[in-house]
Formats: C-alpha cells, sequence, structure tokens
C-alpha cells in the first residue's frame, strides 16, 4: 500500500460517499486514478463502504458486549460460532484476561433472554461469560478518523457530508419499509448511486434520494468505511474495560472518546462501567496510551486491557475463514444491519 491509497482510505473514512472528484483532491492525485485505486480496494476487500440503521435513533434494538473465557484450544471455535450469528456485529479474538469479545444487537428482553440464558451457555468450550449492556455511546467508528490525511482536509470533507458522523447529533425519528429496504441495499454497498439504489429498492429515484437524505440529516442512516486497523499500520489494537466512579463517569467517557485512536467508547452496566477499543501502531503507543490516557481518567478504579489477535467480523461482515487481517475478505454480507462496532 502506498501513499495514494492511504490518502483515498483516509478520505474515504472522512466521508464515505465522497465523489471521486472530492477524493481527489483529499489525496493529492486524479479523479482517473481514484477510481482506479477505489475499485481494487474494495474488490481486495481491503476497505468497505456500509450504510447502517442508527440503533438509539430509530429505536429498533439495543447492544450487549459479551467477554468469553474459553477452555485451551476452544476459543478459535468459540468465535467462529459467534461470527455465524446474524445478531453479532463485531468478534474478535484476544490475548489476556479473555479470549473473546463481540458485540450483538437483541430487539427485546425475551430475545436478550434467549442469547444469555440458552445461547450463550450452548457454546462448546466456554468456561465463562460476562454481558455489559451499552447505555451509552461516547464515540464510535463513524467518528474514528487514522492519520492518513491532514485534519484540515478531514474537516472539509466531514463538512460535505450529509449523514451524521457526530455521537450527539443523532436525532430519533420512525423508519418506514421503504426506508428499511433502502439500509438493507446501503448496508451491502454504501456507494451505490441513486439510479442503481431505486432499482433496487422499486421506488423512483426522487424517492429514494428524499428518504436517503432525510434519514441521513436525522442521523438514523449513518455511513462508514470499514478497514482492518492493521492494514493502515496500525498494528497494536486492544480492548479496555474499565470501571471508573459512577460521579466520574461522564466525564471519563468524554476524555476515552477524545482520544484519536479510539474506534469506540461505550459506558455499560455490569462489572465494568466503561469499554472502548483502541487502534495503535506499536507496543510502545499501547504503553503510554495505557500508563497516560487510561490512568489518568477521573475515578478510575480498576482498568483491564485485551490485545486483539484477530477480527473475525467486524460492522457485520465476516473475514474469510484463515486469512491474515492485514488484507480481509468477505465471506458473507448482511442484507440489512444495525449499528455496531
Amino acid at each position: 500500500m502506498d501513499n495514494v491509497d492511504r490518502r483515498v482510505i483516509g478520505a474515504l473514512i472522512a466521508h464515505p460517499r465522497a465523489t471521486n472528484a472530492q477524493i481527489a483532491e483529499a489525496a493529492h492525485t486524479s479523479e482517473a486514478t481514484v477510481s482506479r485505486r477505489t475499485e481494487r480496494l474494495l474488490r481486495d476487500g481491503t476497505i468497505w463502504m456500509t450504510g447502517v440503521l442508527d440503533s438509539r435513533a430509530s429505536a429498533t434494538s439495543r447492544s450487549l458486549f459479551v467477554r468469553l473465557r474459553c477452555a485451551s484450544g476452544m476459543s478459535q471455535r468459540a468465535a467462529e460460532q459467534l461470527a455465524s450469528w446474524p445478531e453479532c456485529g463485531s468478534v474478535k479474538l484476544l490475548s489476556g484476561s479473555v479470549d473473546v469479545v463481540t458485540e450483538i444487537s437483541y430487539s427485546s428482553n425475551a430475545h436478550l433472554l434467549e442469547l444469555t440464558q440458552e445461547r450463550l451457555p450452548s457454546i462448546s468450550g466456554v468456561l465463562a461469560v460476562w454481558h455489559n449492556q451499552v447505555i451509552r455511546r461516547f464515540s464510535t467508528p463513524h467518528s474514528w478518523q487514522p492519520p492518513l490525511i491532514e485534519p484540515d482536509v478531514v474537516s472539509r470533507l466531514r463538512a460535505q457530508r450529509m449523514d451524521v458522523w457526530q455521537e450527539n447529533a443523532v436525532t430519533h425519528a420512525t423508519v418506514s419499509e421503504l426506508d428499511e429496504r433502502i439500509a438493507a441495499e446501503l448496508a451491502v454497498d454504501g456507494r451505490l448511486g441513486w439510479q442503481e439504489l431505486a432499482e433496487r429498492c422499486g421506488a423512483s429515484t426522487t424517492t429514494v434520494r428524499r428518504r436517503v437524505e432525510s434519514m441521513m440529516r436525522s442521523g438514523v442512516l449513518r455511513m462508514r468505511t470499514v478497514v482492518e486497523p492493521e492494514v493502515i499500520g496500525l498494528d497494536v489494537s486492544a480492548f479496555v474495560w474499565l470501571s471508573v466512579n459512577p460521579t466520574h463517569l461522564e466525564r471519563s467517557g468524554e476524555l476515552l472518546a477524545q482520544h484519536p485512536a479510539m474506534l469506540m467508547a461505550t459506558a455499560t452496566t455490569g462489572d465494568r462501567n466503561l469499554c472502548g477499543e483502541v487502534a495503535l501502531d506499536s507496543d510502545e503507543a499501547l504503553y503510554e496510551f495505557i500508563s497516560h490516557d487510561i490512568g489518568g481518567l477521573p475515578g478510575l478504579q480498576h482498568a483491564d486491557v485485551a490485545v486483539s489477535l484477530r477480527s473475525l467480523k467486524r460492522a457485520g461482515r465476516a473475514a474469510a475463514p484463515h486469512t491474515d487481517t492485514s488484507s480481509p475478505a468477505p465471506r458473507s454480507t448482511p442484507r440489512s444491519r444495525r449499528s455496531t462496532s
């Protein structure tokens, strides 16, 4: 991957539906080069763009982080089984106090009961399970911006977006059947043109564009460019689970979310009340993050850090089996999904 590839990816992370002209300006290259590079990156599975229905804005689902400790030699099998579940938006193998982490979407308490009391305990080789329900999102991958292009270029691209990328700008809105169909198509290909999207949804171009723009402005439909951090040189990814004095939870969550390396930061229920995912370029950077940024959080009582070894699923799409994460390839594509990490 050369500098042009990195700048193209950086531009697409800042604005997943940017035009080739907008990307070319950010990448300091021609539109023809952008077209070729983007096509190759998508074909190789290096990146992909998706549209997600925000679970809070549409009030259709909630999220649960699940940590599993497995018997020796059983974590890979457990992770693969979880990755096959449509409810699991992300699944990672870890090195640390737990072996697997996954984010699960659930639609009701009955659904949650089935997941936690029946399906999770039935996974072979699992020794212990911890559940942490997400009750507040301080940041998500929609706002993650790795250092691939300059901050002023990022700001310019984000200003051209119609969809909401900040967490505090999402509002509640009703989602229609047509909205669901539109989101399902954009989940597969977030850069679909208006005419093709309209044909797939069985509606007019004008109607589809109006519905997409309305959902984007409200924060119901959010666009995202997905890339594994290792692909762009961030070789050390880790999950952090923190216990923070409740009186300092809001401030600690905000501080954690402001760190540029954070992919997501959320407040949760359960044995830990603040969790997040971070992507850094070295062990030294991870040490600095733990000792300075985590250690300096107000009200911190306990910190647990687990390094990610392999991502089996991210943003609802599974990676091909036995594929190095530095070159992820899609195995299955969701028809409709909710916002996950």
